[in-house]
């Protein structure tokens, strides 16, 4: 069973976004990173994003003294994908992307493997919002999905749609007037940056890669 005062105090250093804190006691006793791993499946959103958030800080600290070690954290986010463990790692992409972002050299050929699970439908939002994060620190490493993610912009699923204009505005591409429809748009898009989950809409996105009239 797990320790619930263990579990309690990762919840708490989360809510403080006390991420170095966090990456200490794993480097500390590696076990304990399975806490953070099942808080990436919790109900509440703003503490899912900051665990995810809080995996790639751990990533990057734990890098710097094992590598190794690192790499099997993130061997075990994509086994998490795998169907073979057992279940869906819901929350993989979104770390990897973090991961990414932090460490872009060390670990660039992740990338590629991230952008290849667009064809999971249940994980594209996650997929896409890591192309966005890993753009933010080496753009080069996503610039190829581009034509992908704009195929995107017409897919039912509204976050979908915003996270692909997050994406699209991060690596400094531009929209043309075929795509005027999404100011429009006021599907609601909930947005985690800087340790802040807040609501937007496509047109709000949207109006940023579009030339005026």
């Amino acid at each position: 069973m797990m320790n619930q005062a263990s579990k309690q105090e990762f919840v708490k250093l989360l809510e403080e976004r006390k991420f170095i804190k966090i990456a200490e006691l794993v480097i500390q006793k590696r076990g304990t990173v399975r806490y953070l791993k099942r808080l990436l499946y919790s109900t509440e959103t703003l503490l899912r994003w900051r665990a995810i958030e809080a995996m790639g800080v751990v990533v990057d600290k734990l890098a710097e003294s094992d590598p190794e070690g690192a790499r099997n954290i993130i061997r075990s986010l994509f086994w998490s994908i795998n169907d073979e463990s057992g279940g869906i790692g819901w929350s993989a992409p979104e770390c990897m992307g973090e991961i990414i972002y932090r460490r872009p050299i060390q670990f660039k050929e992740f990338a590629s493997i991230i952008l290849s699970f667009t064809d999971e439908e249940m994980l594209r939002r996650g997929v896409v919002w890591a192309a966005g994060r890993i753009a933010q620190a080496s753009p080069d490493l996503v610039r190829a999905a581009v034509p992908e993610m704009l195929a995107f912009l017409s897919d039912p699923d509204p976050v979908l749609r915003g996270y692909v204009l997050r994406f699209l505005f991060i690596i400094g591409e531009k929209l043309d007037n075929r795509y005027r429809h999404l100011l429009d748009d006021r599907s609601t898009v909930p947005l985690y940056e800087d340790g802040v989950l807040r609501e937007t809409t496509v047109a709000e996105l949207a109006v940023r890669l579009l030339p005026e009239k």
